[in-house]
């Protein structure tokens, strides 16, 4: 009873069958489940399965992504599929995006973004956010595992802490501050400190003083910004 109750979700290895499709590879684990890149007729897709013991503990948390996907329908979000559920698997199957994590970009090809190309992404990101905020979607977890970048165009993945907006413990605003500490990341590629002892990001990258306004607005350091319209506006003005 005991060792059942602790057990770990069983994890697919390559080849491996999860009914009509065959596993890849493992490609992230996070708290509520297991992504999996899998194939089915030489096409290739995601899937997402739920670990057993966070979801019944999560409860209906676990089920928001598969309802927010459901609801939404937009180029740079990967699509849901399909649901399955059987006795030794239960997920989902998303569209996949061909491309590389920001994640990777960063540590592992140590890519560098110049200003003009870290402008561009911002603005793809608000653009999605703009779709999700006006369908009462909030996606809470905006980080550089959970965007993709191909050929310049920037997708957003993960939506495992996505929310309805409920203008109490649910507000639009938290999508900014993540999308602060991201588009940090990106800025970060370019400093090299000759500090032995961290400043503050402010203090350590030479940044336009608009853009980096914009940027303490987003973190909550100054002013928050109402709304992704007002936001949108700001960005426009960065990039003209």
């Amino acid at each position: 009873m005991v060792m059942r109750l602790f057990a770990r979700d069983k994890v697919y290895s390559p080849q491996e069958a999860i009914g009509e499709y065959t596993v890849l590879d493992v490609i992230g684990e996070g708290r509520y489940g297991i992504c999996y890149l899998a194939c089915k007729d030489s096409n290739r897709f995601i899937l997402k399965q739920l670990k057993n013991r966070i979801s019944k503990k999560a409860g209906n948390n676990c089920y928001f992504e598969e309802e927010i996907l459901q609801s939404i329908d937009h180029e740079r979000i990967p699509r849901l599929i399909s649901k399955i559920s059987t006795t030794k698997f239960k997920g989902y199957v998303l569209e996949y995006k061909e491309g590389k994590t920001f994640e990777e970009l960063i540590y592992n090809d140590n890519r560098i973004f110049q200003t003009e190309e870290i402008l561009e992404i911002g603005f793809q990101i608000i653009q999605i956010l703009k779709y999700l905020h006006s369908s009462g979607v909030i996606h809470r977890d905006i980080r550089v595992p959970n965007t993709i970048y191909n050929k310049g165009k920037v997708y957003l993945v993960d939506f495992g802490l996505a929310r309805w907006v409920d203008n109490q413990a649910c507000t639009a605003d938290i999508d900014f501050s993540y999308l602060g500490d991201f588009l940090l990341h990106l800025h970060y590629t370019t400093f090299e400190s000759n500090n032995l002892k961290p400043k503050p990001w402010f203090e350590e990258l030479v940044l336009p003083e608009k853009q980096s306004i914009l940027l303490k607005r987003l973190l909550g350091i100054e002013k928050r910004y109402d709304s992704i319209e007002e936001l949108e506006k700001d960005y426009r003005m960065l990039k003209a």
